[in-house]
């Protein structure tokens, strides 16, 4: 297969993996001009595929030793530059031709990459971290991968030019691997920690397996266990260390997750001291002053990361710190504080960052329904939030009507220039229009039947409309199967219990806050009311 001259050769090591390897390699299919495959025993179609992109394949059994792996494939390689890359990661299109770029500069002897971890296995899916580490590299006989597990390349090119420059890129490479269902699947915390043992057996001071065990305790809630290699790490790792900025940040989320809060903010700032740029320090400190109470602390923590934004790119870092994750914080301390405006300022911030957060758009909703501005909501919606297809506007309807705000849903679908192609959307309108007049009622009125609503949207609407005794006696009716029979099915009848006892609830509160609007405890329970999850 012919390739564009790019001067680099692709080193990967797979073993089972089918079904992510081809979209690999298809991201990097023109951006390399040689891909080599080191396969150590897979038993699936993963050779085969390797090969229809033109790749040479190496089998060897595997041993337990990453790095042997990694070098048996550079040994092959032959041309000047070298990108490593895992199947589970894919090269982000638009940064093909910046590559091309770094593989002109022949004055470095490698550059550092945007590694972005997902929490899903798609590229769209919400990034959780983001680290740059060192992917590609000059070939040089001497430069070859140590460390039986997280193998490292860095060490080798700086043992033997100490004076080398490595240069920090905005190319991304998105890794799957993480996902919660590729760890399950793939038994990779087992792993790692057999290989960790093995390592620290060989090498028990040293601090990068310390850091890599404290990582693999974390993914599973050890707090405990995870703060001792932590430690252990800060004691014997040089300060210049690629990730000595992230013991800091790892060892206050374990005291935090372990309930000391005090510490966790004073690892904190001392953290600040050495890296006064460190944006997720600011957050954390933010998180912990927010879940201790400590308003005005959070406040001047969450500004902190708000005023630096995202942290430079040679600090691994939390996606979102700086921007929507701090923003979100800043908008439940101004909640908490009872400071609604502000609330929602910074909730509309957020989601500003993060336009498919569901959360801050919640809280907006509930904020303006509980402080009377129900009727307000449909034009901040259209003021603020692109709703410029019909998809978002079913998403938004559908999140309207799970916060129970009918009136609103039902005006924004009635002043919309937006035909829906949903075959839901007149159903919608109609229900939309009856349940919003209905809960706008303040007395008993007249229960009109319609085939738009279900037997349980009926009962909602006739108690909004006042025929209360009514609504009571068919939730009884409803309930009776449950002790008629017990093998009656309990999940929709205990369902439809629930929904209707939550409107009934929100409507009695909001009637009292329509007579005592000054009274922030009343508000504060509707808001702990549950949404509808899904609207029937």
């Amino acid at each position: 297969m012919s390739r564009t001259a790019t001067g680099i050769s692709l080193c990967m090591i797979v073993r089972n993996e089918a079904s992510s390897l081809a979209r690999c390699l298809k991201s990097v299919n023109k951006a390399v001009d040689q891909i080599i495959v080191v396969d150590t025993g897979s038993a699936d179609d993963t050779v085969q595929i390797a090969r229809q992109f033109g790749a040479q394949v190496l089998q060897i059994p595997w041993e337990g030793d990453f790095a042997k792996a990694r070098n048996a494939g550079i040994e092959l390689a032959r041309r000047p530059w070298i990108l490593f890359m895992d199947a589970d990661e894919e090269l982000d299109a638009n940064d093909i031709a910046e590559l091309h770029l770094c593989a002109k500069h022949m004055e470095f002897e490698g550059f550092f990459l945007q590694v972005q971890n997902h929490i899903s296995d798609h590229i769209h899916s919400a990034t959780i971290t983001v680290n740059p580490l060192l992917r590609m590299f000059r070939r040089r006989p001497e430069h070859r991968f140590r460390g039986r597990i997280h193998e490292q390349i860095a060490a080798s090119i700086t043992e033997h030019r100490p004076a080398a420059k490595l240069h920090i890129t905005n190319i991304k490479i998105h890794h799957y691997g993480y996902s919660s269902s590729i760890v399950a699947a793939k038994d990779k915390i087992r792993r790692n920690m057999e290989l960790l043992q093995q390592a620290l057996q060989t090498e028990p001071e040293d601090p990068f397996h310390h850091y890599n065990m404290a990582v693999e305790y974390m993914r599973m809630n050890e707090h405990d266990s995870a703060l001792h290699h932590i430690r252990q790490a800060k004691q014997s790792a040089a300060t210049d260390i690629s990730y000595y900025h992230l013991l800091f940040k790892y060892e206050a989320r374990c005291l935090f997750a372990l309930g000391h809060a005090e510490e966790a903010v004073s690892v904190c700032s001392y953290g600040l001291i050495h890296y006064p740029d460190y944006t997720d320090l600011h957050h954390l400190k933010g998180v912990v002053y927010l879940s201790s109470g400590q308003l005005i602390e959070a406040e001047r923590a969450f500004l902190k990361a708000v005023g630096f934004g995202p942290a430079p790119v040679h600090y691994h870092t939390e996606t979102g710190a700086g921007t929507y994750l701090s923003t979100l914080g800043l908008g439940q301390m101004y909640e908490d504080a009872g400071d609604d405006a502000q609330a929602i300022r910074w909730y509309a911030e957020t989601i500003k960052h993060e336009p498919g957060m569901r959360l801050p758009l919640n809280k907006i909703i509930m904020l303006m329904k509980t402080n009377l501005q129900e009727h307000l909501i449909p034009s901040l919606v259209n003021d603020h939030f692109k709703i410029n297809t019909p998809e978002k506007m079913n998403v938004m309807i559908k999140l309207l009507m799970a916060n129970r705000c009918y009136h609103a849903a039902y005006m924004l679908l009635k002043n919309s220039q937006i035909k829906s192609a949903s075959p839901e959307n007149e159903q919608w309108l109609l229900i939309c229009k009856q349940l919003s007049e209905g809960t706008q009622l303040q007395q008993p009125g007249t229960f009109t039947e319609s085939g738009a609503l279900n037997p349980m949207k009926q009962i909602e609407y006739n108690y909004y409309s006042g025929n209360t005794e009514h609504a009571l006696k068919s939730v009884e009716a409803l309930l009776a199967p449950l002790h008629a029979s017990p093998a009656a099915p309990l999940a929709d009848p205990k369902r439809s219990f629930s929904r209707l006892l939550t409107a009934f609830t929100e409507t009695r509160l909001l009637q009292v806050l329509n007579n005592q609007p000054h009274r922030s405890v009343i508000r504060r329970a509707i808001r702990m009311l549950p949404m509808y999850e899904e609207y029937e």
